[in-house]
């Protein structure tokens, strides 16, 4: 077993993942948020820690994890932890502290490991003409809840009872594939609110799907310089202006392309207004359906449009990665404070879990990578290390295992473990 200890590290898995936040970043958040004030038994360090071990292992409750932390002893003196507080202590933490504190920890990483998200695949440019890193995807996914904390959207059941929900808008970069910007809603919340709160850069091209269509927002923003691309309502108001000449040979699928004139309603004058946008009818080749793109991207070819649009779905297996990998299903606080704190804290894990995929430069399965550490988070193995190992030197390690052979059904044993030689 000696191959394998080469790769032995100072401090256990669980607080060689708490490495990858800078104590200084972590620090300076508290501070702004004052999120330790008033606090003498949980520190928002302690409640952190916790949480991102709950959340790792897919613990149900806080009991278990404590249990845990007792069987790891002083391994946690590596994790920042000098003592084990009480269950009733944590829980108040998670129902008192803000959790705000955990998304600016969350955002002031993604700022600190930005160069690590880069995917190389995607640096192309789309159709040759589109930059993925001035292209940014925006939707939401929803969590739903065991008891209604957060109103949940849909009709109300018959029983009168329904599970609350909450509800993660997110915003990643085309070229990066991890969230700069999270905001955490009631399940009811309409998607056009979030509109709200983004602060887009001129030149950026904001892609969605029709949940997220308001023609003010649209007008705003091509005053602004800033661009867009969705799916266009069946019941949206418009007017042709000129249908646009479709190229012969890289428009296969689109059927349209035309300038038109939409209305909509402007509160503050209590009018109808128009902005002028662009439609281009396009047929899915995979599932035969007739798509129509509505967009202000008036420069660019038909079938660059048509292919941006396309890239929407690359933030569908980002929300499939964070629910299958990182606990969401169980919450250890009934707190809507609570609740956010763990979404966050799945967040943070997602990024830094991304940043080692990084640097071991995916040579290994993402869920395979999350586990291997959930399941061996006091080992002191070195997890970067441990998975840059080749198939080969992983052969060698495993070969002087065999000089160890476990005996259950002889009858004159020396113990469980004997010398095979």
């Amino acid at each position: 077993m000696s191959k394998i200890t080469v790769n032995n590290c100072t401090q256990p898995i669980l607080g060689q993942l708490l490495s990858f936040i800078p104590r200084g970043l972590f620090k300076n958040c508290v501070h702004q948020y004052q999120s330790d004030k008033w606090y003498k038994r949980v520190m928002t360090w302690d409640q952190f820690v916790f949480m991102l071990y709950g959340v790792l292992t897919g613990s149900s409750t806080i009991r278990e994890i404590i249990k845990n932390f007792v069987l790891m002893g002083d391994k946690l003196v590596h994790c920042g932890i000098t003592r084990i507080p009480k269950r009733s202590s944590i829980s108040d933490a998670n129902a008192n502290r803000g959790s705000q504190v955990f998304g600016s920890i969350y955002i002031n990483l993604y700022n600190h490991y930005k160069e690590y998200f880069s995917d190389s695949f995607l640096c192309m440019p789309i159709n040759g003409e589109v930059s993925p890193d001035k292209v940014e995807i925006f939707d939401s996914t929803t969590v739903t809840l065991f008891k209604e904390v957060f109103k949940a959207c849909g009709r109300l059941p018959k029983d009168g009872r329904k599970k609350g929900g909450i509800k993660a808008f997110t915003k990643i970069t085309l070229s990066e594939r991890v969230p700069n910007f999270i905001c955490l809603k009631a399940a009811s919340t309409n998607e056009k609110v979030f509109l709200a709160f983004l602060d887009l850069a001129k030149g950026t091209i904001a892609v969605f799907d029709k949940g997220f269509q308001k023609f003010k927002q649209f007008a705003q923003w091509t005053q602004n310089g800033i661009f867009y691309l969705t799916l266009m309502n069946k019941n949206a108001k418009f007017k042709v202006i000129q249908q646009r000449p479709l190229e012969e040979c890289c428009e296969v699928g689109v059927q349209m392309d035309a300038d038109i004139e939409l209305e909509y309603y402007c509160p503050e004058t209590k009018s109808i207004k128009n902005t002028i946008a662009r439609m281009v009818a396009y047929i899915d080749p995979a599932s035969g359906k007739k798509l129509f793109f509505l967009t202000n991207l008036f420069e660019l070819k038909a079938m660059t449009i048509c292919l941006l649009y396309m890239n929407r779905w690359t933030i569908e297996p980002l929300f499939k990665q964070i629910k299958q990998n990182f606990e969401l299903t169980y919450f250890l606080s009934d707190s809507s404070e609570g609740i956010k704190t763990q979404i966050w804290v799945a967040m943070i894990l997602n990024l830094i879990f991304t940043v080692i995929h990084k640097m071991v430069k995916e040579t290994e399965d993402f869920a395979t990578m999350v586990k291997l550490a959930a399941k061996n988070t006091a080992s002191y193995v070195g997890l970067v290390k441990f998975l840059q190992m080749s198939e080969l030197q992983m052969s060698d390690a495993l070969a002087d295992l065999g000089k160890v052979q476990l005996c259950l059904f002889q009858e004159n044993q020396g113990g469980a473990f004997e010398n095979s030689s």
